[in-house]
C-alpha cells in the first residue's frame, strides 16, 4: 500500500505539515549544522545550494518511489520551515517508521511533538497505516520525550540495531497503533 501526501496540509494552528519547497533551503542549511541530524538522515554533511536542492528533491521523490512521505514542519502562521517529519514504509504491510528533526532554533517549544502527533494521527486515521514505529537511541532523551508526549508506547530495545557511519547503536522501539475499538459502540 503506497503512501501519498495528505490531501491538505496538516495543522494544529501552531505547526503546519506541508510539502517541501526549494525555498526551504535555509532550514536544510541549519540542519546541516547539527551533527546528530546529519548522522541519522540524508541532510548533507556539508551544505551547498546544490546539496540542499538535492536533499529537497529526494524528499519529493519519496512518495513517487513508494518509500513513504516527507513533510516540512513549518510555523503555521509564518510558514517558515522548522524541520522535517517523514513516514517510511516498512516491509511489513501496514507499518510505517517515523523520523523527525527540528532545527536548533525551533527546539523546546513542542514543535516536534506537535508534528509527530499530527502525522501519526493522519497515518493511522486516514492513510490506512496500522502501526507507526520509531527507533531511537537510548541516550536521545529529547526524542523519547517527544514520542511519549505524542501517545507512543515504549516497547523494548533492539541491541546494536542502528547502523551509523563508524558505529552501531541500540534502538529503543516506540509505537503508536490504530485504535481497534469500535468507534460507534
Amino acid at each position: 500500500m503506497p503512501l501519498t501526501h495528505p490531501a491538505v496540509d496538516l495543522t494544529d494552528g501552531a505547526v503546519r505539515l506541508r510539502r517541501w519547497r526549494e525555498d526551504d533551503l535555509d532550514c536544510v542549511r541549519a540542519a546541516a549544522q547539527d551533527p546528530r541530524i546529519v548522522e541519522a538522515t540524508t541532510v548533507p554533511e556539508v551544505f551547498s545550494v546544490d546539496a540542499g536542492r538535492a536533499f529537497v528533491h529526494r524528499q519529493w521523490s519519496r512518495a513517487s518511489n513508494g518509500e513513504g512521505v516527507s513533510l516540512v514542519i513549518a510555523d503555521a502562521v509564518a510558514g517558515s520551515a522548522l524541520g522535517a517529519v517523514v513516514l517510511m514504509l516498512r516491509p511489513q504491510p501496514g507499518v510505517a517508521g517515523i523520523g523527525y528533526w527540528v532545527v536548533p532554533s525551533a527546539r523546546g517549544r513542542g514543535t516536534a511533538t506537535r508534528a509527530v502527533m499530527l502525522v501519526s494521527s493522519w497515518a493511522l486515521d486516514v492513510a490506512g497505516i496500522e502501526r507507526v514505529e520509531a527507533w531511537v537511541e537510548p541516550d536521545n532523551e529529547a526524542s523519547r520525550r517527544v514520542l511519549t508526549a505524542a501517545a507512543f508506547a515504549q516497547e523494548g530495545v533492539l541491541r546494536r540495531f542502528l547502523s551509523f557511519p563508524g558505529r552501531r547503536a541500540d534502538a529503543v522501539v516506540f509505537s503508536r497503533i490504530r485504535d481497534t475499538r469500535r468507534r460507534d459502540a
